[in-house]
């Protein structure tokens, strides 16, 4: 038998058996639902078991865990922080993690109000203590103007510069610096110095002044000799005679080292007002670390430095 022959012996075959049943849709359809059924049900079983697994090891690993507080305990410790700025009571089973918010406040401002965090402690936007541009600096510059064209006749305030002292910076100079905060009140010092020369004289000699605005707790309120001879600057009180110098009704105390001190200062005359303002002159025959040599007597007389001293335009807030 070739091939032709076994295709047409087939044919023959398939055209001689019975036909096949007719198909009835509504047994299809209900054997499709029970299929669909079937696996829903299966699919159903494996979630459920699963949750239960979880359930299980839920339990086993977190038996701290807490009914109503919202809080999961684990080794005994709350997980949730306090930002309520207070610290958290310790629970029985250990000491709650707590994070305590505390507002930060400028330094030496006790009565500074919570909620400043963005404020620093320098004022008015400085980086530091010291005043290099603005009011403040303005001021520490006009200090020693008016203290170089209070000179006595006879005297100058030039501009010299150092011989052989270089790194020492220059002769003439001002600053204004922020010292503490009293309350809300600005405790601010404006310090100058320059070199004084006598016509016709030899010699460079030192004035020096300093003014502590009102509030200062420097010297704890006291005032006259008793608070001079526990001062440290210009001249060390502690090795100084205090003398009280009358300048129309004003007392002023004046001292004088017993023995020379490191920045060369003599003599100090040392002025409060009424508010507290402490007002500092000094003065030495020499200039100390300049390379110029001494005057031969101090540029000012005492009772010169000490009319200085309560000079109204030093009074500075």
């Amino acid at each position: 038998m070739n091939e032709q022959e076994l295709k047409n012996a087939l044919r023959d075959a398939v055209v001689a058996s019975s036909p096949p049943p007719a198909m009835d849709t509504r047994r299809a359809l209900e054997a499709g639902r029970a299929a669909a059924r079937k696996r829903r049900a299966t699919w159903g079983g494996a979630v459920a078991g699963l949750a239960v697994v979880g359930i299980a090891v839920g339990a086993t690993l977190l038996p701290g865990l807490s009914g109503g507080s919202g809080s999961v305990q684990v080794g005994g410790q709350s997980e949730r922080p306090s930002t309520t700025g207070q610290s958290a009571r310790p629970s029985p089973s250990g000491p709650a993690l707590t994070t305590t918010v505390t507002p930060k406040v400028p330094s030496g401002q006790p009565n500074a109000q919570p909620g400043a965090s963005s404020k620093t402690q320098w004022p008015d936007g400085q980086q530091d203590r010291t005043a290099t541009s603005g009011p403040r600096a303005d001021k520490g510059t006009k200090v020693l103007n008016d203290l170089s064209s209070s000179l006595p006749p006879g005297f100058s305030a030039p501009d010299k510069q150092r011989v052989g002292f270089d790194d020492y910076g220059a002769m003439r100079r001002a600053q204004a610096s922020f010292e503490e905060y009293v309350g809300q009140t600005q405790v601010w010092t404006y310090w100058a110095y320059t070199p004084v020369v006598k016509a016709d004289a030899e010699g460079v000699g030192r004035l020096e002044i300093r003014v502590l605005t009102k509030g200062s707790t420097e010297l704890g309120g006291a005032t006259g000799c008793a608070a001079a001879l526990r001062a440290t600057y210009p001249v060390h009180g502690a090795n100084s005679r205090c003398d009280t110098a009358d300048v129309g009704g004003k007392q002023v105390a004046l001292l004088t080292a017993n023995t020379p001190v490191q920045n060369g200062l003599e003599q100090a005359a040392l002025f409060w007002h009424e508010d507290g303002t402490l007002v500092t002159v000094a003065q030495a025959k020499g200039f100390a670390n300049s390379g110029h040599p001494a005057m031969a007597q101090p540029p000012l007389t005492p009772q010169q430095l000490a009319a200085l001293a309560t000079d109204p335009k030093f009074h500075l807030d």
